[in-house]
């Protein structure tokens, strides 16, 4: 068997298709990089869309709370809070 491996490899070392194992090495390497690559630039762009989706919910929250504030003030200046009508419930889902 051991003859056989040699005769063959000094064949395709004649021929100048010897096979590298580094090569094979970077190639899996790289396309392993590639992979890595894009992962990060999903995880990125994930992050940066709830970073944004964040921000314009913590704006809109801000925005209500000071109309909530207007209003109250408008309604009754002397009293801080109005009170709701209690409300009317039916059936078992209440």
């Amino acid at each position: 068997m051991r003859e056989e491996f040699e005769t063959r490899l000094a064949a395709l070392r004649q021929t100048g298709d010897t096979p590298d194992p580094r090569d094979a090495k970077i190639t899996r390497l790289k396309a392993e990089i590639a992979v890595l690559k894009k992962r990060l630039d999903q995880r990125d762009q994930a992050i940066e869309d709830l970073t944004d989706f964040r921000s314009e919910a913590l704006s809109r929250l801000a925005a209500q709370h000071e109309e909530i504030l207007q209003l109250r003030r408008h309604a009754n200046p002397g009293e801080p809070v109005r009170r709701l009508p209690a409300r009317a419930t039916f059936g078992p889902c209440s």
